[in-house]
C-alpha cells in the first residue's frame, strides 16, 4: 500500500475532531501540565546562559539534572503514559474511555522506554564504531561515515515511528515484536512518510517562530520575576501540547493507514 499523505493529515484531524473533549482533557493533564510544572519549577535558565559554552553547557546540564531528576522523572513518566493513553484514545476501533486509555498508557510505558533504550543502543553503537574508524583511518574517513551513520540513523527513526502506535492501539508490548512491527508496516512507504514528517515540521516550525515572536511579546510587557516565569511558561506549555496532540493524531492516522482496519472492525462488518 503507497501512503496517501492527504489521507494521513484528513484522517488525524478527524481523530482530533471525533475526540476533542476527551484529548483536550487528557492533553491537559498529561501534557500541558507536566510541561508547566517542569517550566515553572526548573525553568532551566542556567542552560540557557551556558548555550554558546560546550565545556560549559555540559557542567551546567549535569547540574541541572542532579538538582531537577525528580521533577524530570515525573515529567518523563507523565507525558509518556500520556502520549501513550492519547494514541489509544485516538487509534482504538472500540474507543477506551478515559481510565482504560490511562491504564493502556500505564502498561506500555515501561516496554515503550526498553524499546527506546534499544534504539538509543544501536545508534550508540554505530557512533561509537564511527568514532574508532576516524580513529584509525582517518579524519575524511569519520567524516564521511559519521553522514552515512546520521542518513542510517534518521532512516531507523522513520521505520520506528510506528513503536508508540503499535504497543497503544495493537497492545503488543514485547519491545522487540513492537520494533519488528513498526519496521514491517513503514517499510515500503519509508521515503513518504519522511517527506511527510519533513513537511509537516517545516510547517510547525514557521508556525512556532511566528508564535514565539508573539510569546516574546507578551512576555516582555510582563516584565522580570515570578509573574513573566508564568506567562512565559504557559504559553510554551500551550504551543508544545497543542503541537504534540497533533503529532499523536499523526502517528495514529498513519498507523491506521498502513495497518488496515483492526480485527474488531472486520468482525464487526461480517456480524
Amino acid at each position: 500500500m503507497k501512503f496517501d499523505m492527504g489521507r494521513a493529515w484528513s484522517d488525524a484531524v478527524a481523530m482530533l475532531t471525533a475526540n476533542k473533549d476527551l484529548v483536550l482533557i487528557m492533553g491537559a493533564v498529561f501534557l500541558f501540565l507536566p510541561s508547566l510544572m517542569l517550566a515553572v519549577i526548573a525553568p532551566g535558565t542556567e542552560l540557557e546562559q551556558a548555550a554558546q559554552n560546550p565545556d560549559a553547557m555540559q557542567a551546567a546540564f549535569a547540574a541541572y539534572m542532579a538538582e531537577n531528576w525528580p521533577v524530570m522523572l515525573v515529567y518523563g513518566l507523565a507525558s509518556t503514559i500520556g502520549t501513550l493513553a492519547i494514541l489509544a484514545l485516538l487509534g482504538r476501533s472500540q474507543r477506551p474511555t478515559v481510565g482504560e486509555a490511562i491504564g493502556i498508557g500505564a502498561k506500555a510505558v515501561l516496554p515503550y522506554l526498553a524499546a527506546s533504550l534499544i534504539l538509543g543502543f544501536l545508534i550508540g553503537i554505530a557512533a561509537v564504531l564511527v568514532g574508532v574508524a576516524a580513529a584509525t583511518a582517518g579524519v575524511a574517513v569519520g567524516v564521511i561515515l559519521g553522514f552515512v551513520v546520521v542518513i542510517l540513523a534518521i532512516l531507523l527513526m522513520i521505520r520506528m515511528v510506528l513503536i508508540a502506535p503499535v504497543m497503544a492501539i495493537e497492545d503488543k508490548l514485547n519491545p522487540i515484536a513492537a520494533i519488528k512491527r513498526s519496521w514491517s508496516l513503514v517499510k515500503g512507504n519509508t521515503r513518504y512518510v519522511f517527506a511527510f514528517m519533513v513537511l509537516l515540521i517545516i510547517a510547525l516550525i514557521v508556525v512556532s517562530m511566528v508564535l514565539g515572536i508573539i510569546f516574546s511579546l507578551i512576555s516582555a510587557m510582563a516584565g522580570s520575576g515570578e509573574v513573566a516565569l508564568w506567562i512565559d511558561g504557559i504559553l510554551s506549555s500551550l504551543m508544545g501540547a497543542v503541537f504534540s496532540l497533533l503529532f499523536l493524531a499523526i502517528y495514529a492516522a498513519i498507523h491506521r493507514q498502513l495497518a488496515g482496519p483492526s480485527t474488531e472492525t472486520i468482525s464487526e462488518t461480517f456480524d
